[in-house]
């Protein structure tokens, strides 16, 4: 694994606790129960404070699952 990917898989496992690494790198808004609006903007929280940078508001919407937020770290092109 990559140090960004540890570190997203840590922040799905602060949010989502009690879940496999290989559920958490597979999900998605539809496929995790517990995944809500709630817990999205808290995942976005733990994110930001991970990374050290804020995650794009205008984005938000678009991170539904790990490897869209996965792809979206690493094109921030930012220290990580």
């Amino acid at each position: 694994m990559n140090a960004t990917r540890d570190r997203l898989l840590e922040c799905f496992s602060t949010v989502f606790p009690g879940r496999v690494a290989a559920e958490l790198k597979q999900a998605t808004i539809d496929n995790l129960p517990a995944w809500d609006s709630s817990n999205h903007i808290l995942l976005m929280q733990v994110i930001e404070e991970q990374f050290g940078f804020p995650v794009d508001d205008d984005r938000m919407g678009e991170l539904l699952s790990f490897g869209a937020i996965e792809e979206y770290l690493a094109g921030e092109g930012r220290p990580i």
